[in-house]
């Protein structure tokens, strides 16, 4: 039976006593955890599974109230431009990593579209794309879905639709879900079709779509595994299915705890272990299924763990240039060394 929350938002709560991913016993890990983004008020739990590594929140809000979880200003609310992903910043960094995923997605099939605004493949993008770290990172630009494929890609919680926008440029036919009334709304202005409505009540056609992405999407979910069964069924024969999501056993959620940035409870409800998609990978029909941990970003959420075990939340943070130096020069080595180390863990399942 449900029970009340010590939150001010009148949020009842539900038990999770096993693992959500393989049923197996969870081990109490982090307690009395507030939100990072101090938005909602109250304290939440976690339990790591002691089979296959995943952790998710328990006691946990029920299904009925977790739009209460989300505030008015979060960021899926942001307009976007058109061609934002052209208007990039104008730092020296963020030029030379352009130059990486424009050549690294010119090969992988899209270079007529990127030439098209004026982006084209150059020596040092495809040099610095060698280091198979970079490469990967590079390929998440894209969430890995080759020019050759191109087709309808749904993109499950598209949110304002950045990523969808992008892929419309670079030829796909585009189709969003996204829960939120505001941030539909924000996609509909940019042309892109959207089922308003949370993923398991959306009636997907079987056998329809190319490709299916989930960014940051599968952490929100109450039951991943189920919401995982019905999109792959709604692949055609051949499509991918791409989910990316923080990775609880990377080297950050190791070092910085309950302050880790990738908690973020209470809308955090399970993160999936790479041990926990190969589970998942199981029980699809799947023609392959890989995961690989990704750097990208991770200099974005060292600086807002640190700020989070500072001051309990990341509402102000800085990035520094100490930040930026080890997020771009160092991290790639980290998950080159160790497979599992970094900051996101992305599974690709394609259908037989």
């Amino acid at each position: 039976m449900p029970v009340k929350s010590q939150s001010l938002y009148d949020i009842s709560l539900e038990a999770v006593p096993c693992c959500p991913v393989c049923g197996g016993e969870g081990k109490m890990t982090f307690k009395e955890v507030g939100d990072p983004l101090g938005s909602i008020l109250g304290r939440w739990s976690y339990k790591s599974c002691q089979s296959c590594f995943s952790m998710w929140m328990d006691p946990r809000p029920i299904k009925e109230d977790i739009p209460k979880l989300y505030p008015k200003d979060y960021y899926t609310h942001e307009k976007i431009k058109e061609n934002h992903w052209i208007e990039r910043s104008k730092s020296f960094i963020s030029k030379v990593w352009q130059k990486i995923w424009v050549s690294e997605l010119s090969g992988m099939g899209y270079s007529k579209e990127l030439a098209a605004h004026g982006l084209k493949s150059s020596w040092l993008g495809q040099f610095l794309a060698l280091f198979p770290p970079i490469k990967m990172a590079a390929r998440a630009e894209c969430r890995f879905l080759p020019g050759s494929m191109r087709g309808k890609v749904l993109d499950v919680g598209c949110g304002n639709g950045y990523f969808l926008c992008f892929m419309k440029k670079l030829g796909w036919e585009v189709q969003g879900v996204e829960p939120d009334p505001r941030a539909a709304q924000i996609c509909e202005e940019l042309g892109i079709e959207v089922f308003q409505a949370p993923i398991e009540e959306c009636p997907l056609k079987k056998d329809h779509y190319e490709a299916i992405t989930l960014s940051h999407v599968i952490e929100h979910l109450a039951d991943p595994k189920e919401v995982l069964l019905k999109l792959f069924s709604s692949l055609k024969p051949g499509g991918m299915l791409v989910s990316i999501s923080p990775n609880p056993v990377g080297q950050w959620a190791r070092a910085f705890g309950p302050a880790w940035r990738g908690l973020e409870p209470p809308r955090h409800l399970v993160l999936i272990s790479p041990q926990g998609f190969e589970l998942i990978g199981r029980q699809l029909a799947v023609q392959s299924f890989g995961w690989l941990t990704t750097w990208r970003n991770e200099h974005f959420d060292v600086a807002q763990s640190r700020a989070i075990r500072m001051q309990g939340h990341c509402r102000n943070f800085q990035v520094g240039l100490p930040d930026k130096l080890y997020g771009y020069l160092v991290a790639p080595w980290g998950t080159f060394f160790f497979p599992r180390s970094g900051e996101e863990v992305v599974a690709i399942f394609t259908k037989g």
